[in-house]
């Protein structure tokens, strides 16, 4: 007996040894993954902040000929400027950013934190204020950028218009195979470096470092610019192309001679091509496995039959407590993340039960975050398609004899905004109509996105009579969106139906609402209707005739002015523009400045507008019709019969409709013909 106690405590000797040694380097390795996964979060985060303000500036920017513009150039900064406070609202580390002309070697925009709270101020307005004149920002960075040919992280360096150590993220844009601005964030890279090193690991743990690619230089909050480990009398055993194949797996430790220990090292490679590194003795890591066989040795010298079956139930014990581990990793493995591990002793396993338990908060906590994503509209922050079907169908199961409504919305000429003030406008306009459901309806109803300029709101526990008045109120209401200081009118169009607490399934309520809300666009849109069983024969085929099919098809030009003696244009068809000889929209704007009296030639230009003026003077809608001569694109002139007429629109007050057509085209109707076109002198 006392001989095969000895064996099995020897045995269990061995197996603890080596169970120690795993998980230590389990724990190694999940110590650098949980603050690599951190900082790589952030890292991420500012990197989508950059490339999502270089793509807008992409696709604002058509032609590198724009930037000579002075007015283009300011327009382009305060868009860039306004994507960079709304994104770095919630990301503290970033300290500056800035959009850079490297043909013209100026800084368009530089904003920078006094590093006290997140208010950024104009470094170029400070330097003017300062020094009388503006310097170009970080020269050596962008130089950096252009060594590297496309986006990349800086190595750490001291800035010293901002007075610190920063690294930066810099993105060039390119149009047509040229380099035409580079876009960009500076990160405090001593804020950094100081939280990361706050909090070292407790207990029998070596050393966390934050080093360079290579492994042998460390940058510490006391030398932010990096020192060489071996002036700490570190030395890397390992090569250096073992140090990038070591950051890129979980396999593979370095290692290392520290003080002329044998050492190891768990390392992650972070996205800006520095490494995390948490570097251990060997002594270290065997010291507690040491000190439990020491004791267990003369426990069994003291006890020898006692000792018999002290290893049995020491593997007994231990290994229930694995068990415990093994049960909830299963539990997490079938997505039940409510776990709790109650190991409270101060050896491996409990350690493991520990970082375990943390692990699991951390995976549950972006389970919740991804969940949230699922269900919510990223523009306006209100639920989505998915997240409005959870929501309400919980409602209708948790109150199934509780009275509702049902309303879907509809924004009227999205499409038209979108193509006269651009994308950027539209996405504010529907960012304000969410606005504007929240505040009318309350926080407590689900008002969700239903897709593209769809929103819906479901009232809960509302009677008809309260419901309606609140519909009637916000279709009234008067409804603005303000886009690059311009403000703007819109309406929508409103169909809801009532739930009685019958049981009705929601995909009939949407039905129900879907139907009304088509039946008020049919009649004119810009209203709102109960559901009515009779909607469901209407025909909806006239609904595929947008303005845009109508106006691309019509075979006449058509023109849309603001109703004043020089009126702005707001419309114009493919028609007019193929009179005007005009590639596109931005070219005919440019060729008439926007004013309608440019279209017609200066010979019949004082005669036309007499007519307008008269027309302004008298009532709407009253025909007028002339011929005159037109100026086009390409310097050559037109006979053309007009029709138009004054009419009221809800948008823009009174306009101009008028139609354009050559009078060539009616020279089999008119008794003179307008002579062969001319070219301009």
């Amino acid at each position: 007996m006392i001989l095969m106690a000895l064996c099995v405590g020897g045995i269990s000797l061995w197996t603890i040894s080596h169970l120690t040694y795993d998980y230590e380097i389990q724990n190694m390795n999940h110590l650098v993954d949980t603050t690599a996964t951190i900082i790589d979060d952030e890292l991420l985060r500012s990197e989508n902040i950059v490339n999502y303000t270089a793509n807008a500036i992409s696709r604002k920017v058509d032609d590198p000929a724009q930037l000579r513009d002075l007015s283009f150039r300011q327009r382009l900064a305060q868009s860039v400027d306004h994507d960079f406070q709304d994104a770095s609202t919630n990301l503290h580390i970033i300290c500056s950013y800035y959009l850079y002309y490297p043909s013209e070697n100026i800084s368009a925009l530089w904003k920078a934190s006094n590093g006290r709270d997140s208010t950024f101020y104009d470094v170029l307005v400070k330097q003017q204020e300062e020094l009388g004149h503006t310097a170009p920002r970080h020269v050596l960075a962008f130089a950096y950028l252009m060594d590297q040919g496309g986006a990349a992280w800086t190595q750490p360096y001291y800035s010293p218009y901002l007075n610190r150590y920063i690294i930066s993220y810099l993105r060039p844009i390119y149009k047509d195979g040229t380099m035409v601005a580079i876009v960009g964030i500076d990160i405090d890279f001593q804020a950094f470096i100081d939280r990361l090193y706050a909090n070292p690991p407790k207990g029998e743990h070596g050393m966390i470092m934050l080093c360079d690619a290579t492994g042998s230089m460390e940058y510490s909050p006391e030398a932010p610019l990096g020192t060489p480990v071996a002036e700490k009398g570190i030395r890397l055993v390992d090569s250096p192309d073992t140090v990038a194949e070591a950051g890129r797996t979980d396999d593979e430790m370095l290692k290392y001679s520290w003080d002329g220990q044998e050492s190891i090292a768990g390392i992650r490679a972070l996205r800006n091509r520095m490494n995390i590194i948490d570097l251990r003795q060997k002594p270290q890591i065997y010291s507690r496995t040491h000190r439990a066989m020491m004791q267990m040795g003369m426990g069994l010298i003291a006890v020898c039959i006692m000792a018999s079956l002290l290893p049995l139930y020491l593997i007994n014990y231990l290994s229930k407590r694995l068990q415990l581990v093994i049960e909830a990793a299963k539990e997490v493995g079938e997505g039940n993340y409510d776990i709790k591990l109650y190991d409270t002793q101060l050896d491996d396993i409990g350690e493991l039960s520990r970082n375990f338990q943390a692990m699991v908060g951390k995976v549950a906590a972006s389970q919740g975050n991804l969940t949230y994503m699922s269900q919510h509209d990223v523009l306006t922050g209100l639920l989505n398609r998915m997240g409005l079907d959870k929501e309400i169908a919980d409602w209708l199961r948790e109150h199934p004899a509780s009275h509702g409504a049902l309303v879907s919305l509809d924004l009227d000429g999205f499409k038209f905004i979108n193509d006269l003030h651009g994308h950027m406008a539209g996405d504010e306009a529907l960012r304000t109509l969410a606005r504007d459901l929240v505040e009318n309806f309350g926080h407590e109803q689900i008002i969700g996105r239903n897709g593209g300029d769809e929103f819906v709101v479901f009232m809960k526990d509302a009677e008809p009579e309260a419901a309606q008045k609140a519909i009637k109120d916000f279709s009234n209401k008067k409804k603005t969106f303000t886009y690059d200081g311009e403000t703007h009118s819109f309406s929508v169009s409103i169909g809801y139906t009532f739930y009685h607490g019958d049981g009705m399934p929601l995909s009939r309520l949407f039905h129900e609402s879907d139907t009304a809300l088509y039946a008020v666009k049919l009649r004119g849109r810009n209203h709102y209707r109960i559901y009515e069983p009779t909607m469901e024969k209407l025909n909806r085929t006239s609904l595929g005739f947008n303005l845009e099919t109508i106006t691309k098809n019509l075979p006449t030009a058509l023109l849309v002015t603001e109703a004043k003696k020089d009126g702005k244009i707001l419309f114009v068809n493919k028609a007019m523009l193929d009179l005007l000889e005009c590639q596109n929209v931005t070219e005919f704007m440019a060729f008439t400045e926007e004013n309608q009296s440019h279209i017609v030639c200066a010979c019949d230009r004082e005669r036309v507008r007499q007519l307008m003026e008269q027309q302004l003077l008298e009532d709407a809608d009253k025909t007028y019709s002339v011929t005159y001569c037109i100026r086009t694109a390409k310097d050559r002139r037109k006979h053309v019969f007009s029709v138009w007429r004054m009419a009221d629109n809800p948008n823009y007050g009174r306009v101009f409709y008028a139609t354009l057509v050559e009078q060539k085209f009616l020279w089999p109707f008119v008794s003179e013909h307008p002579s062969e076109d001319d070219n301009l002198v």
